[in-house]
């Protein structure tokens, strides 16, 4: 009797050391869960004034005036700055001092139109006396009274008194006929030339406030040259977010969508906007899409401060298991007392997670390896 507790003692150690195998070699494992997931696109850029627009020169030339400074306001069609068009300028005043004579020449007092009426009316005359003349002597001719020969001459005199006529009047008709076109002419040059000279006036497209000046009075301005910026302007009251997308991903953003913001210049801030525009043309230099994006920043936001944005592109529930529970497109399933290898059909990723398809449900537990 004095000999059972430790018996006892003795036939519990290897229930212990069972227990403690049994805990020892519990693996470690995750849940199969059904969370809410998001899937973003990650998108850079800057602050912009509403109606930004870089102003450029549309002629090359030295820039004579500025009549702008920053922080001005403007109006739409207000002239900024005026280029010099000497040559331009030399070709208008030949080209309106050509319209003038000719106009002059056009004028029915002009000396220029008298002397050819006179001529004209001169071979008139010449041929209404000659059908005088002939009317009469073919009368007397019709009554035998003349010879023929005598009827003829005067016959031969009145045709070419008509022709010189004739020739005088069309030569009149051509004179004006060839000054009206001239003129026509000259006035499509004017106003050639005149659309040309407005290149070299620069005018605000936009209302809003002269934010940049990038020119001086006296600088070149090439306009072909990619340098060539004159003027900033916009509405600084009111910003637009402006994000670049890498082409890869810019089908994936439409408008609408949310977007999540942060900028350098409130550090730890995070704003949310939307989407409401999405430019149909890629920057192929870049290989990015511009996305204008609307938010609420605070009134002290400095325009082009650099942005980062996260646009929302997807949100679902979806369910989910660690990425590192899968390997070659199985898993480890685990039922406590025993373990079953089982292939299932994955979607997309998400931060440490895969989405499961097929092969699993909701509650199972699959090895982490």
């Amino acid at each position: 009797m004095k000999k059972l507790p430790l018996i006892a003692v003795v036939l519990s150690l290897p229930i212990i050391f069972l227990a403690w195998r049994y805990i020892k070699s519990e693996p470690k494992t995750a849940v199969v869960e059904v969370k809410e997931v998001k899937k973003f696109v990650y998108a850079s850029g800057y602050v912009e004034p509403e109606n930004f627009v870089l102003l450029k020169a549309e002629a090359s030339g030295v820039l004579e005036k500025i009549f702008v400074k920053e922080g001005q306001k403007v109006k739409k069609g207000q002239v900024l700055a005026v280029l010099r068009s000497d040559e331009l300028d030399a070709s208008l005043r030949e080209l309106e001092a050509r319209l003038r004579l000719t106009e002059e020449r056009l004028n029915e007092n002009s000396p220029y139109l008298k002397a050819l009426k006179e001529r004209v009316e001169i071979a008139y005359t010449q041929m209404n006396q000659a059908g005088i003349e002939y009317e009469r002597r073919k009368d007397l001719g019709e009554r035998g009274l003349i010879p023929k020969e005598q009827l003829e001459r005067y016959k031969n005199n009145y045709e070419i008194y008509k022709k010189e006529y004739e020739a005088s009047l069309n030569q009149y008709k051509d004179a004006v006929s060839s000054l009206q076109t001239e003129r026509k002419s000259i006035l499509a040059k004017i106003e050639s030339l005149k659309a040309q000279k407005d290149r070299y006036v620069v005018k605000s497209p936009v209302d809003g406030v002269v934010l940049s000046k990038y020119v001086k009075e006296g600088n070149y301005i090439n306009h072909l040259s990619q340098e060539n910026a004159l003027f900033g302007i916009g509405n600084p009251e009111r910003l637009d977010i402006i994000l670049e997308v890498d082409e890869e991903y810019a089908g994936l953003v439409r408008e609408g969508q949310k977007v999540f913001l942060t900028l350098d210049a409130f550090p730890g801030t995070t704003f949310e906007g939307e989407v409401y525009l999405k430019e149909g043309q890629l920057d192929r230099t870049k290989k990015t899409a511009k996305v204008k994006v609307k938010a609420s920043l605070p009134e002290n936001t400095p325009t082009y401060s650099t942005v980062e944005g996260k646009i929302l592109i997807e949100k679902k529930q979806a369910m989910l298991i660690p990425k590192e529970a899968v390997k070659d497109g199985k898993v480890l399933k685990y039922e406590r007392v025993r373990t079953v290898e089982v292939p299932i059909k994955l979607g997309q990723e998400y931060e440490g997670y895969v989405e499961v398809l097929e092969g699993l449900k909701v509650g199972d537990k699959v090895i982490l390896r």
